[in-house]
């Protein structure tokens, strides 16, 4: 089975299940579903990664969730600065069964693995939860505009791809490619318009930044999959490579579509959704 038809049969057979939990599972439940999904997706980090610790490494980085579940960013950043001080200390404490040349190297390797866990992986993933509680499609909606993304960049680079992007990152990105993965984010947020509560225009220009932010989310994977000298972060969904691959374009653009129609709901008063 050639690549594409894996990819069109994993999605086939993935895609109704994460649009059914994006639309059906209330917040809470919801919530849970996104801590399943960064347990699998800081799983596959630090196994590319190939640190010694990576079930400490993941356990500190999950815990991550258990402040933001109280929505409570302050502590989720003390947390940010206390996990790698239990790391710390636990590799100190078992110093003698580790080559003294290479303590500092593994702790270092271990804390920053940690921490692109919980930036990049968990709290992200947190936005999505925010977004469900503004209201039920934003995820959905979201969720739509970066699989229209990664379809339209698919099209525009195999039809008319030419110039590279970043060859020394990703050597398959192209402009033409880029392009594409502005037009269809543009598509679907002029089309949710209505529920946003905002005008076509500006939800065009929402839809680019979100096709433009998707798109450095996976350049940042993709140079992490560089260092880590693999292809994939793993063979969890066939075609489709693993976790952190579907969810590398959420990393900024997450944030930045949470922070904007919250700040439309509180600048305006508009009613969002």
């Amino acid at each position: 089975m050639n690549n594409l038809k894996q990819r069109v049969l994993a999605a086939l057979c993935a895609a109704p299940v994460v649009v059914a939990a994006f639309y059906f599972l209330p917040p809470k439940w919801f919530f849970m579903f996104l801590v399943v999904v960064a347990l699998l997706a800081n799983f596959e980090l630090v196994t590319m990664s190939g640190i010694r610790e990576r079930y400490l490494v993941l356990s500190l980085a999950i815990l991550g969730f258990v402040p933001l579940y109280t929505q409570s960013l302050q502590i989720f950043m003390l947390w940010l600065l206390f996990a790698p001080v239990i790391y710390m200390v636990t590799q100190f404490l078992q110093k003698e069964s580790i080559k003294k040349e290479n303590i500092n190297r593994d702790i270092m390797r271990g804390i920053y693995v940690m921490l692109l866990g919980e930036v990049f992986v968990i709290l992200p993933l947190f936005y999505m939860y925010l977004l469900k509680e503004i209201h039920a499609l934003f995820p959905l909606m979201l969720l739509f505009a970066l699989w229209a993304s990664d379809t339209t960049a698919y099209m525009l680079g195999k039809a008319f791809g030419k110039r590279l992007l970043v060859p020394r990152i990703s050597p398959k990105k192209t402009y033409e490619g880029l392009a594409g993965a502005i037009i269809g984010p543009m598509i679907v947020m002029m089309l949710s318009s209505r529920l946003m509560g905002i005008g076509i225009g500006e939800s065009m220009i929402v839809g680019g930044a979100i096709g433009v932010l998707g798109q450095i989310g996976d350049i940042f994977e993709s140079a992490g999959k560089r260092l880590c000298e693999v292809k994939d972060s793993s063979s969890l969904i066939p075609g489709h490579g693993g976790i952190l691959d579907r969810i590398d374009s959420f990393t900024f653009a997450a944030p930045f579509l949470y922070h904007y129609l919250a700040g439309i709901k509180f600048l305006t008063g508009m009613k969002v959704g």
